[in-house]
């Protein structure tokens, strides 16, 4: 009970809430960008290691919300190979962010998520071949960053929507490869011992407003154009990336 009393009087966690309902709203209508968001938010406000295990408390449940939808979508011979790399390249990751500098984390988390926001922004297509192996290296590339910086999205959101197949398409995708590997990555962080009641308390406290986002954004989905809702989501992603930055540390008093 203390330890709930004394994080809901922390104004670092009225500032995350915050970035999590932005963050909700994103993922609702774009079906990826909410670990892109919170994950540098977090581990600036916190560490990276409470940023992950609070954003994989808050996204288990609400997220689910996004499943019905997806499902009439999505390309199960697509996203099963890139789940099950997931799973092969999650505990290097893990073991990354256990024993990783958490400095050396932030900085990681910026410049991976600055590096995807200009792929994707410069229209790159890949060109490359799409064969079960490419799947599983793309996966396993991804369950490292969800293991170690807590965004698994990045390769397998380059890897299918710059094939321009649709944004419903890539969203079904999205959709329903984080929710089979949700319970991968809750596992991973389990057994590596980094859960701890501050980040559990954190991602529980979120998830109202991480659902008021999801379903808000949910409806905007239908309402805008594909590229509209991407250059919303890369803007977002852009900010979050660059605000939480350690270099800007000092300018913004963390």
């Amino acid at each position: 009970m203390e330890v709930f009393t004394a994080l809901m009087g922390d104004p670092r966690l009225h500032a995350f809430l915050a970035v999590i309902a932005i963050a909700g709203l994103v993922r609702g209508f774009a079906g990826f960008g909410a670990g892109m968001i919170m994950t540098p938010a977090g581990a600036a406000l916190y560490s990276p290691q409470t940023a992950i295990v609070a954003l994989v408390v808050l996204d288990f449940g609400p997220s689910n919300v996004m499943l019905p939808g997806a499902w009439r979508k999505v390309n199960w011979r697509e996203v099963l190979p890139v789940a099950l790399g997931y799973v092969l390249g999650l505990p290097a990751g893990i073991y990354v962010l256990k024993f990783g500098d958490p400095e050396l984390l932030r900085w990681f988390i910026s410049a991976i998520i600055l590096a995807v926001v200009g792929i994707l922004w410069s229209g790159w297509i890949y060109r490359g071949p799409r064969t079960p192996l490419v799947s599983l290296l793309v996966g396993t590339t991804g369950g490292f960053f969800g293991g170690s910086i807590g965004i698994a999205g990045p390769p397998a959101i380059i890897y299918w929507m710059a094939a321009r197949t649709g944004a419903g398409h890539v969203r079904a995708n999205l959709v329903m490869l984080f929710a089979i590997t949700q319970v991968a990555g809750i596992t991973g962080l389990i057994v590596a011992d980094l859960f701890t009641w501050d980040a559990i308390v954190i991602g529980l406290a979120g998830i109202p407003v991480y659902l008021a986002g999801l379903l808000v954004g949910m409806k905007l989905f239908g309402h805008s154009t594909e590229t509209g809702y991407r250059r919303v989501a890369f803007l977002l992603v852009l900010i979050a990336a660059i605000m939480t930055m350690p270099a800007l540390d000092g300018v913004f008093g963390r």
